[in-house]
């Protein structure tokens, strides 16, 4: 294990399975690694406040990032239509950064095809349907002494040892995963995987995959089986001292 926390259980308990049998062209399967567009949702949450520039284009168009406005904001507005844009009454603009992170796939959730639905409503529908969507909970990597960063050490070596349920240690791996890296479940997001997206030929292990579920479980509030909490009290007897350091 890293981080000091003694004996290498990935030599245990693998991480990762790769091989042919993972597809990169195809449709992802749940447990597979994936690159995609990741929203890094801040808190509070801003927007950006369009308006057009003029009344006679739909072309220039100005505003404002600032935070959100509950007395006013996803509200009707007094404001000239964003041809563009598309905005809706009540709808707003959310200012978020993003970043292509790698994620591993949780759930897929398929489209549905224009032939189950009455001739009447497939245009209706299209858009919002027509696609595979991805419930993807994406990695972070861990904090060095050259690059600083919020996953740090302290949090990477407790996920290593199953301390907290929504995070999920990955060590490095290749040209994959090129840095010990925490993906957060508390992070998931659903995607349809739209470019750029790559799959990945690697996919979390059926043992690693069967942890992760013990997780979910726990974050749904539901009573893990038996085999996981063996697994956690296990793991967390291998925590190194001097990550226990203020746990309660």
């Amino acid at each position: 294990m890293g981080f000091g926390n003694g004996t290498d259980i990935h030599d245990i308990l693998p991480v990762y399975h790769s091989g042919p049998s993972i597809s990169t062209v195809g449709p992802p399967v749940v447990g597979q690694l994936v690159l995609t567009v990741t929203p890094e949702f801040g808190h509070p949450l801003h927007l950006f406040d369009a308006a057009r520039a003029d009344q006679n284009s739909h072309a220039a168009v100005g505003g404002e990032i600032r935070p959100i406005d509950a007395s006013k904001d996803f509200r009707p507005k007094n404001r000239l239509p964003i041809l563009k844009l598309k905005l809706g009454e009540c709808e707003e603009l959310l200012a978020i950064r993003a970043k292509a992170r790698r994620c591993v796939v949780l759930a897929v959730a398929d489209g549905i095809p224009d032939n189950h639905l009455p001739s009447s409503e497939r245009d209706r529908a299209r858009n919002a349907f027509q696609r595979p969507s991805y419930l993807v909970a994406p990695a972070y990597s861990v904090s060095t002494p050259t690059e600083p960063r919020a996953m740090t050490v302290t949090i990477a070596a407790r996920a290593e040892c199953l301390v907290y349920p929504q995070l999920v240690f990955l060590p490095r791996s290749g040209g994959i995963i090129q840095q010990d890296s925490v993906v957060r479940l508390d992070r998931a997001f659903w995607t349809t995987l739209s470019p750029p997206s790559e799959l990945y030929a690697a996919a979390l292990s059926d043992i690693r995959m069967s942890i992760l579920q013990g997780q979910l479980q726990v974050l749904r509030g539901e009573e893990p089986g038996k085999e996981y909490l063996e697994m956690v009290e296990l793991l967390r007897g291998e925590l190194a001292e001097a990550h226990a350091q203020h746990l309660p």
